[in-house]
């Protein structure tokens, strides 16, 4: 059941982070902010099924709930970090 929700629910949490980021870096590349939500939401399903895969590939709970919360805490600075470069 954990592993479930850990790759349900920090699956999704770590796609929305990274689609926040990669969001955010297309606008600062240049690209306009309509074409860059498209974009990186697009590539959100991708990286979301890529997670759900790996979170029932690895064998410990702890490893897996770490990783989830480690890279989307990580993700989530980053994106607060590249956000003030942007003001």
């Amino acid at each position: 059941m954990q592993r479930v929700a850990g790759a349900l629910l920090g699956g999704y949490a770590f796609t929305a982070a990274l689609v926040a980021l990669l969001t955010v870096a297309l606008v600062y590349a240049g690209l306009s902010r309509s074409e860059a939500v498209v974009s990186a939401s697009m590539s959100g399903f991708l990286v979301y099924l890529l997670v759900l895969l790996w979170a029932f590939s690895v064998r410990s709970l702890t490893r897996l709930w770490a990783m989830l919360a480690g890279a989307t805490a990580l993700t989530y600075v980053l994106t607060w970090g590249l956000l003030q470069l942007l003001r």
